[in-house]
């Protein structure tokens, strides 16, 4: 009785100043992505994992990966040729991914997306996805610059976020986790300037199925 009131009781993020909001209940947290995107996750899982350009043999990374959900996705994409690390600042979260995903080409690490655990040019593909806006502003800099530095030349960027309709903002302005959040933070539209002065190229916007406004980059030999 008292750990299932304790479980209850878990809030589903917690804030830290270091690494911004991190998520702490795992169990609200995926109820909380069921309904915000209507029971279609997987199906958005899909979208982004064939629109990211993922091959058999790459070697992928999922900043930001929550419950893994994307991760186990890419790795069905990259195959036991391939590998995949989700990487994560919580620690449940972290935990929760090593309980349910054994296999060897698959890796999950506790760190904050401006400061990867990863050599340099060690991956052909990054994947950041619902995250940005839950770095704090003043890191948000240097998150990217670790995905250009951790990408080997040739790879790709791959940055999503719900799209900004009129009808989103207003459910987002009574839903933010973290009250004061500027909903500009959501629109990944506005790391463009950033993704070409670390040197990236052909960044492109476009917009998905699911609400969602996915953007891609590439980092050139």
């Amino acid at each position: 009785m008292t750990s299932s009131t304790s479980t209850a009781r878990t809030p589903m993020f917690v804030d830290d100043p270091g690494t911004g909001l991190v998520i702490a209940g795992m169990r609200r947290y995926n109820l909380f992505t069921t309904v915000w995107f209507l029971g279609r996750h997987r199906r958005l899982l899909a979208e982004l994992v064939r629109t990211s350009g993922a091959s058999p043999g790459d070697d992928a990374v999922d900043i930001g990966c929550g419950p893994g959900k994307l991760a186990r996705a890419l790795g069905r994409r990259v195959g036991a040729r391939g590998s995949v690390a989700g990487i994560d600042p919580s620690a449940a979260a972290v935990a929760y991914n090593r309980r349910r995903d054994d296999r060897p080409n698959h890796r999950y690490i506790q760190a904050p997306a401006q400061a990867l655990p990863l050599a340099d040019a060690s991956v052909d593909l990054v994947m950041c996805t619902f995250v940005m806006h839950h770095i704090p502003e003043g890191h948000r800099e240097a998150a990217i610059s670790e995905m250009w530095r951790v990408l080997r030349p040739g790879g790709r960027l791959l940055l999503a976020d719900t799209h900004p309709t009129r009808w989103v903002r207003f459910l987002f302005g009574r839903s933010a986790p973290r009250p004061g959040d500027s909903f500009d933070a959501i629109d990944i539209r506005r790391y463009t300037p950033s993704l070409h002065s670390v040197g990236f190229t052909d960044v492109d916007y476009a917009v998905g199925r699911h609400r969602t406004g996915i953007m891609t980059a590439f980092k050139r030999n």
